[in-house]
């Protein structure tokens, strides 16, 4: 058995992945943000501890404070129990540079843009209650890299080894430039004036960094890509032997940054097949889900898309109703129950 979880983490990041006989393993993704995650995130350990289970391994993919901040709660509570989680992926802090054997070059910033600030801090804060614990922790998690987690095969995506070093080795005047994205809503647009856009992969260093990992149990396939570049799981996925020709099949893809329209290109989406996504996050001023994602997958997928969503996005919203008819996409809004990926 294999399910999906997305919890309502606002505009980041916090998914259960529960499977196995019973499903009584667990790999818990980020820890979102807000009070309604926090509280779905402790009633999860609760159910955890009730069946006395343990979280296989709790995968924290990058600082950014939409993906940590519940889990840094957790973490700051002084009662929570440790031993409940077996291992943790997080590719941050001092430890994790000297394993990539470049010494010296980690260091305490101060970054002018303030969510980036905010987010190295929590990782500070995070890494300094990690030191205290007994959690087993595996560094570096790169690409290539397959890992093993209760019958669950891992393969790592993102980050690569190059984009780590960078990020260890990056400045304030570099974090001021790279992690401004301007955003408009462009949902007035058609579809297919979307999808014909030249595509612009501008992503922040912090998202670059991002853990992304192809899941694979009992014959099914989940891809979650967390807020990683498009560029850098092309890559993977080409090393790996996929292409427009020879695609991924997977069941489900968690979509990349919340759908942002800088993280997935036609290129990625033609070399997957796939029509279940997964969108995380609610509707949000800096325009995601954004509709020229959107629209690049809905071109370039065969089968009718369906999305799957943590929160009630209205699809009359962001496409007409010619457009809902043509391409037949449909919104699914998720509830606590989750996926369960076999009756998909």
């Amino acid at each position: 058995m294999l399910n999906i979880k997305v919890l309502k983490a606002l505009n980041g990041d916090s998914i259960i992945i529960s499977y196995g006989d019973d499903r009584l393993h667990y790999i818990l993704v980020d820890g979102g943000r807000g009070k309604l995650c926090f509280h779905q995130l402790c009633k999860f350990i609760d159910e955890i501890k009730e069946k006395k289970g343990k979280i296989d391994l709790l995968v924290l993919t990058h600082i950014d404070s939409d993906h940590i901040d519940g889990i840094l709660r957790l973490f700051s509570n002084q009662d929570f129990d440790f031993s409940i989680i077996e291992q943790m992926w997080f590719n941050f802090g001092e430890r994790l540079f000297n394993s990539l054997q470049i010494d010296g070059l980690y260091k305490k910033i101060n970054l002018y843009e303030r969510d980036t600030k905010i987010s190295w801090r929590q990782g500070e804060d995070l890494e300094e209650i990690l030191q205290r614990t007994g959690i087993i922790r595996k560094l570096p998690i790169v690409s290539p890299g397959c890992h093993f987690v209760g019958g669950a095969k891992l393969t790592v995506l993102s980050p690569n080894v190059e984009i780590l070093k960078e990020f260890a080795d990056k400045d304030d005047e570099e974090c001021a430039r790279t992690t401004h994205i301007a955003y408009c809503c462009d949902y007035e647009k058609s579809v297919t004036e979307l999808h014909e856009k030249e595509f612009e992969g501008i992503v922040s260093l912090t998202n670059r960094s991002s853990i992304a990992f192809l899941f694979e149990f009992s014959g099914k396939k989940l891809l979650l890509l967390g807020d990683a570049e498009d560029n850098t799981i092309k890559n993977s996925l080409t090393k790996l032997g996929y292409s427009n020709e020879n695609k991924l099949k997977v069941d489900f893809c968690k979509i990349a940054h919340h759908a942002s329209k800088h993280n997935t290109s036609n290129e990625l989406i033609q070399m997957l097949d796939c029509s279940n996504y997964i969108i995380s996050t609610q509707l949000t001023k800096e325009g995601r889900p954004s509709k020229e994602c959107l629209s690049r997958i809905i071109c370039n997928t065969t089968l009718p898309v369906k999305f799957y969503c943590n929160y009630d996005i209205d699809a009359s919203k962001i496409f007409t109703e010619k457009e809902i008819s043509e391409y037949g996409m449909e919104f699914i809004i998720l509830n606590e129950a989750g996926i369960n990926v076999e009756e998909t």
